[in-house]
């Protein structure tokens, strides 16, 4: 992987991480369980992107 590519997944993945954290925690009440549910894995997995892609750059990607 080049350093553009981690750089990319870097800013992508920390992105779908706030996003989609934002959108779980500003539901509305009546939201579905499952809905919430699968946002906030969306937001795990950005999340997870992020930082393994932090580590990446970290070791020189």
């Amino acid at each position: 992987m080049t350093l553009k590519t981690c750089s990319i997944a870097f800013t992508i993945g920390w992105l779908a991480a706030l996003t989609f954290g934002w959108i779980a925690l500003a539901a509305p009440p009546e939201e579905p369980a499952l809905l919430r549910t699968i946002n906030i894995m969306f937001a795990a997995m950005g999340a997870g992107a992020g930082i393994w892609s932090w580590m990446r750059i970290k070791r020189g990607c």
